[in-house]
């Protein structure tokens, strides 16, 4: 695996993909064996990105909060199988039905929280020119979300990808653990109980905090083929806009760097830091419903508890990609060879993942 071959293959990906900035990432059993980056985190501004850049991982963050809920299963500390009604009462509809391991598989049937009209409005508008009351520094409360909940349609049989059911699964966990605050003391201990992981100082964060708000990349998107604009301009944040990550947001609540999020993986899918194997069997093991309900695109049929599968050059990955707020993502680890791939990027399309274009064309350059 030759460093000057990923050099070359991430800024012709990158160009390809027309991204402002990419940062990416190779692992094997838990060694870094090569970074880069590529272009800018601020056009405006000029500012490139470098390893130390934060980007919103989206919904990579799936990922990492449902192996942060399965260790806590494994030790007994919580039942996957019990309603959520125990946790929640009667707040939203179904939850005397919808457990857990439901939410963390997209088997609970909540149609999308954010197509309710009351939670769309708080939301940014999709395109220039339409109508929202989006206030990037006014903080998300559950309270806020919860009137959007519909009742479930036929919760445990069939499989729809549900970001809706994620934020209800943070809800459920911060109450378990005591609130919001003791949640993120919790995954603090969490990550910190591995040492080698070395995720301080906003390698993977669910905090919007000044460390992070210093170092993030301004998210971009692109539509119809026309120049990126900045997510934000027309709605400039004094902070970290408070819908890009971190509570009440379990849908994408983690941002970080490439780094950061291959060496959580790598602990998760190769050193086996977090999870039994049964437990990591539970995870990766595809459910029945996403088999029969999954759709045709690569990994989502293959979807188990919060990670899928994805195939390329001949080889099986293990991992989630993301997009929200202008950023896109992707991390995946080959677990016959220990192989970790990350890559981020701020930019994105009305049709299309760049770093997922991005992260196949470094997948068959470190499999060549």
């Amino acid at each position: 695996m030759h460093a000057s071959r990923l050099d070359e293959t991430l800024s012709h990906a990158a160009a390809g993909a027309g991204v402002p900035g990419a940062q990416a990432v190779v692992l094997r059993d838990g060694d870094e064996l090569w970074s880069g980056v590529y272009g800018l985190a601020d056009i405006a501004a000029g500012t490139p990105v470098t390893d130390d850049t934060v980007f919103c991982l989206a919904s990579v963050g799936k990922l990492l909060l449902a192996t942060f809920i399965l260790h806590r299963a494994e030790r007994g500390l919580l039942d996957l199988d019990a309603p959520i009604a125990s946790v929640l009462g009667r707040e939203i509809p179904g939850t005397d039905v919808v457990t857990m391991r439901m939410l963390l598989a997209h088997t609970a049937g909540y149609p999308d929280v954010y197509e309710s009209p009351g939670v769309q409005v708080l939301m940014p508008p999709e395109k220039p020119g339409e109508t929202s009351d989006y206030d990037p520094d006014r903080p998300f409360t559950w309270s806020m979300l919860a009137p959007g909940y519909r009742e479930p349609v036929e919760p445990g049989r069939h499989w729809a990808y549900s970001n809706g059911g994620y934020i209800v699964l943070t809800e459920v966990l911060a109450r378990l653990l005591g609130g919001p605050a003791e949640l993120m003391a919790a995954w603090a201990g969490f990550v910190a109980s591995d040492a080698r992981l070395g995720l301080g100082d906003g390698l993977l964060t669910p905090e919007r905090s000044e460390s992070a708000r210093s170092r993030l990349a301004h998210g971009y998107c692109r539509q119809d083929g026309g120049p990126y604009a900045d997510v934000n301009a027309d709605h400039p944040a004094i902070g970290i806009p408070t819908d890009l990550y971190g509570l009440p947001f379990g849908d994408g609540m983690f941002a970080g760097t490439a780094r950061g999020a291959g060496r959580f993986l790598d602990a998760v899918f190769v050193r086996g830091a977090f999870l039994g194997e049964p437990t990591l069997a539970q995870m990766t093991v595809t459910s029945a419903q996403a088999a029969a309900d999954g759709p045709a695109e690569p990994g989502l049929d293959t979807y188990g508890l919060g990670t899928f599968r994805i195939p390329e050059s001949g080889a099986a990955w293990q991992g989630h990609s993301g997009t929200y707020g202008g950023f896109s993502a992707l991390a995946a680890t080959r677990r016959a060879d220990g192989v970790t791939l990350v890559v981020l990027t701020n930019g994105m399309t009305d049709d299309v993942q760049p770093a997922r274009s991005i992260w196949r064309e470094l997948a068959a350059t470190c499999t060549a």
